[in-house]
């Protein structure tokens, strides 16, 4: 939950930094947050109803926590290391939840299930428009994303704490070293696609 809350936060940093440079990224960016405020959402719900806890009261917590992007500095120089970053941070998440399913499916409601296998589909979503963001606007930058991964991956250690950032938040026992090398190889499977004719049209229509 409070992750999905962080993505306000993270948005606020990119727009300090001002990190969003192409009208793909700006369209990916707004729908994204519009999602992961859906996403909190529906979070709270579920605290409300399993744990007893207040909508106000939940908030207020959240809103007390601090936030520090000092960590991940290094993705946050310009777009496309930021797009990788979210690309990968999203397919994990996305992964990560489906390994959780036999968990939500035990609180009892069906809803539940039925919400996060929304909330999958969108993690899913998230995931492969970054990636058509790089296929579109950094295609000579591929070579690239293997690299950026790696430096990810190698930054998460047993001493990595979160602090806020809505990325990186591996810490459940879904987020095994499978896991993010498997995320790894698909986001780099992805990448390497060529585009279409359809989308290299799209990318041209909206270059000029």
């Amino acid at each position: 939950m409070y992750t999905e809350y962080d993505a306000r936060h993270l948005e606020k940093e990119l727009c300090i930094r001002n990190l969003i440079k192409t009208n793909e990224a700006k369209a990916f960016f707004t729908a994204w947050a519009a999602d992961e405020e859906r996403h909190t959402d529906g979070f709270i719900q579920i605290m409300e109803l399993v744990a007893g806890g207040s909508e106000t009261d939940l908030r207020e917590r959240l809103d007390a926590r601090s936030h520090d992007f000092s960590a991940i500095s290094e993705f946050l120089k310009d777009e496309f290391s930021l797009i990788v970053m979210i690309a990968f941070d999203e397919m994990c998440t996305c992964r990560a939840y489906a390994a959780e399913r036999e968990f939500y499916a035990g609180l009892g409601n069906s809803r539940f299930l039925r919400w996060l296998r929304e909330v999958i589909a969108d993690e899913a979503v998230h995931s492969m428009n970054a990636v058509n963001v790089i296929r579109s606007r950094y295609c000579d930058r591929v070579s690239e994303v293997g690299a950026i991964l790696e430096s990810l991956i190698s930054g998460m250690t047993d001493d990595t704490s979160y602090t806020g950032t809505f990325v990186l938040d591996y810490f459940g026992t879904a987020y095994t070293k499978e896991l993010l090398a498997n995320c790894r190889t698909t986001i780099l499977r992805n990448v390497a696609k060529p585009l279409t004719p359809a989308e290299q049209d799209g990318s041209n229509r909206r270059a000029n």
